[in-house]
């Protein structure tokens, strides 16, 4: 039954169904299957993955439904790989499709059968795609979202897999390639890996991964010079907070800080986030036992007063 917007209660022949009317999330499970529902199924699928109760262990260990989303992430990659625009039609059925897989990374019932099953390596392809048109960009995001779930509550076991299938690089290339979202989310994962102990110790394995890692941060603040995100600032220094509480690469650590993080330029961003500033002060002392660059050269301008 449907109550149509004049709130007339209309009531569907058996074996079909009103135009306009959600299905239920049986009939969808059963319409992914179909060549002909298929496409408008997955949408109403993804709509529903914050709504319905153990949506995770319904996707999981639904017969087809995990294969499902592997043959629509599969049939993109000729888009990838060939250097085709992908329409919008398509990207927005494969988006659909990779949410799904969004309660499922989250979930830490289901989370373990997902990484053993290496789920995350189909994703790599689009976040080592170096190209920037919108599409391309919404797969990125998507494709991140679902990593960003997997280390959101720092799963040691997420973590490792991570590392262990080369994925830095990959989050490296869409900090740098990215939209400020996709900087915003790849940033995120990265300070999550660094909050970890396996994190840490394996960015700072080599000298030119940690060199390299702390290039990309720093180019975030002349990249976003001319239309700065303070979100993603904010994650970026929090990052070289947390390389700064590591005594081992402290000491190293400051002369690849970016100059507006060192003279404190930007913090005219945070006037309102004394937690932010606090890091950057701490990032300066781990450093240099120095707590900020006006400690050193005297000089407290009266517009940054309300920090001290």
């Amino acid at each position: 039954m449907w109550v149509s917007p004049g709130g007339v209660r209309v009531t569907a022949p058996p074996g079909r169904r009103i135009p306009g009317e959600v299905p239920s999330l049986k009939e969808l499970l059963e319409d992914v299957f179909d060549p002909q529902k298929s496409g408008p199924a997955l949408i109403y699928l993804a709509m529903k993955r914050r709504t319905v109760q153990d949506y995770s262990l319904i996707i999981w260990h639904t017969p087809g439904i995990v294969s499902l989303i592997l043959q629509e992430i599969l049939r993109t990659y000729p888009y990838i790989y060939h250097e085709e625009q992908i329409p919008d039609d398509d990207c927005h059925r494969v988006s659909c499709a990779i949410s799904l897989f969004q309660p499922v990374a989250k979930d830490s019932r289901v989370r373990a059968h997902f990484l053993r099953a290496e789920m995350p390596r189909y994703l790599y392809p689009f976040l080592n795609n170096p190209r920037k048109s919108t599409n391309f960009d919404k797969l990125r995001l998507t494709s991140l979202g679902i990593i960003g779930f997997l280390v959101k509550e720092v799963d040691f076991e997420a973590v490792n897999f991570l590392l262990q299938s080369e994925v830095l690089p990959l989050i490296l290339h869409c900090i740098e390639v990215g939209t400020d979202w996709c900087r915003i989310a790849a940033v995120f994962i990265l300070e999550k890996i660094l909050s970890t102990e396996i994190g840490m110790w394996y960015t700072c394995a080599s000298q030119e991964q940690f060199v390299e890692i702390n290039r990309v941060l720093s180019s975030m603040f002349t990249l976003t010079r001319n239309r700065p995100s303070s979100r993603l600032l904010r994650r970026v220094i929090y990052c070289f907070y947390l390389f700064s509480c590591n005594e081992r690469v402290a000491k190293n650590l400051y002369g690849l800080l970016p100059d507006a993080l060192k003279d404190e330029s930007f913090l005219h961003m945070f006037p309102d986030s004394v937690e932010t500033v606090n890091f950057v002060r701490q990032v300066l002392w781990n450093t240099t036992g120095i707590y900020s660059w006006y400690d050193y050269h005297g000089i407290i301008p009266e517009d940054i007063t309300g920090y001290y």
